[in-house]
C-alpha cells in the first residue's frame, strides 16, 4: 500500500455531515428499516447482478424476488441469480445485526447462497464449486489483470482475513472496505461469483461500521470496472472514490426515508419537547443553532425525540458544551 490513500476531500466531508445527520436520527423505527432493507433487498440485487450483466430489469427482478414469477425472454439462470442474491443478502444482513466476524466459513457460506446454479443448465464444476476455493484457472473479461495461480488461493485468503482483522484496521472504515473489496478480487477465490461476492462483502464491512446499505449501481459499471483495473495496478483513489459516492448514496436514501415517515420520525416541536421533558422555546432555538437536528415546514419545526436525546446525553457526558442562546444585552 502507498501513503496517497485518500477519498476526494469533498465527498469526504458530505458523507460525514450526512453520516453525523443519520446518527441523529438513530435508532430509526422499525417500520422505516423494514421497509427499507427490503427495498434494498431487491434494489442490490438488481444492481450487483446487472453488473455482472444479467439482464433482468428492477421491476421484472423484485417480481421474481417477491413472488418467484418466471419472466419470459430470460434464462433460468438470471432467474436463480436473483433468488440467490437475495438470500445471500439476508444472511449478510443477519451477520451485520450479530456483529460477527466474516471468517472463512461464513465467507464460503456466503458464497454458496450466491453461487448455487441452476442444476439443469450449469456445468457439474460450477455446481461443485459453491461454497468452494477454486480449483482451476479463472480470467476477468476485459482485463489486463491475471488472477493468482488457483494453488495460491487458500495462502492469499489467509493473508486476507488477516489484513482484514489486523493491518487493515489502520484505515478508516470506508477506506478498509474498499481496498479490502479490491483486494479481495484481485485474489478471485471462487470459479464464479466473486463480484457478487466481493460486493456483498463490502455491504456487510460498511453496515458493521455503523454505515447503511451500500449500492454500486448499473450504470456505473464502466467507472466501477475501470476504477478495479487501476487498483488492480496499485491505484486506489478511483476505487475509493466510486465506493465512497455508493456510501453517500446509501446515506441519502436513508435520510429521505426519515423524511418520508414523518409520523413515526419526524413529530412536531412542542410533542418532542414535552417527551423529552425540554422546554419548546429552548428546543426551537437548538433547531434554528443546528444544535439539533429537524426540518422545517410550513413555518414549523419538526424534530425527532432520538435526535434530542442524542443531544441530551452527549451534553450529559460533557462530550459537547450545553447549547445556551445569547440573552439580548441592554
Amino acid at each position: 500500500m502507498t501513503a496517497d490513500i485518500h477519498m476526494d476531500l469533498r465527498l469526504e466531508r458530505r458523507i460525514a455531515e450526512k453520516r453525523r445527520a443519520l446518527d441523529l436520527q438513530r435508532p430509526l423505527p422499525p417500520a422505516i428499516t423494514a421497509k427499507l432493507y427490503e427495498d434494498l433487498r431487491v434494489r442490490l440485487t438488481y444492481h450487483s447482478n446487472a453488473i455482472e450483466g444479467n439482464t433482468l430489469d428492477l421491476g421484472e427482478t423484485q417480481l421474481v424476488i417477491a413472488h418467484g414469477i418466471t419472466i419470459g425472454g430470460h434464462t433460468l439462470q438470471e432467474h436463480l441469480e436473483a433468488i440467490n442474491h437475495a438470500a445471500a443478502f439476508t444472511f449478510v444482513r443477519d451477520l451485520a445485526q450479530r456483529d460477527a466476524a466474516l471468517d472463512e466459513a461464513a465467507l464460503l457460506q456466503l458464497h454458496a447462497l450466491l453461487a448455487q446454479p441452476a442444476r439443469s443448465a450449469i456445468t457439474k464444476d460450477l455446481v461443485e464449486s459453491a461454497g468452494a476455493y477454486r480449483a482451476g484457472a479463472v480470467f476477468i473479461s476485459g482485463s489486463e489483470y491475471r488472477p493468482p495461480h488457483h494453488s495460491q488461493v487458500p495462502g492469499l485468503m489467509r493473508d486476507w482475513f488477516a489484513w482484514v482483522a489486523g493491518d487493515g484496521l489502520a484505515y478508516a472504515p470506508i477506506l478498509r472496505a474498499a481496498l479490502a473489496h479490491e483486494m479481495l478480487l484481485a485474489i478471485h477465490p471462487f470459479l464464479d461469483g466473486n463480484g457478487r461476492t466481493a460486493r456483498l462483502v463490502l455491504n456487510l464491512q460498511l453496515m458493521q461500521s455503523g454505515y447503511p446499505v451500500t449500492l454500486l449501481l448499473r450504470g456505473w459499471r464502466a467507472t466501477y470496472i475501470r476504477a478495479l483495473e487501476q487498483a488492480h495496478h496499485g491505484q486506489y483513489n478511483p476505487l475509493i472514490n466510486v465506493i465512497g459516492r455508493a456510501v453517500e448514496g446509501g446515506l441519502d436514501l436513508f435520510l429521505e426515508a426519515c423524511d418520508a415517515v414523518p409520523q413515526e420520525l419526524q413529530r412536531p416541536l412542542r410533542d418532542v419537547a414535552k417527551e423529552c421533558a425540554m422546554d419548546a422555546g429552548y428546543l426551537g432555538w437548538l433547531l434554528r443553532a443546528g444544535r439539533v437536528a429537524g426540518r422545517k415546514r410550513g413555518g414549523r419545526w419538526y424534530a425527532s425525540a432520538a435526535a434530542v436525546r442524542r443531544y441530551q446525553q452527549e451534553v450529559a457526558s460533557g462530550a459537547i458544551p450545553t447549547g445556551r442562546p445569547r440573552r439580548p444585552q441592554r
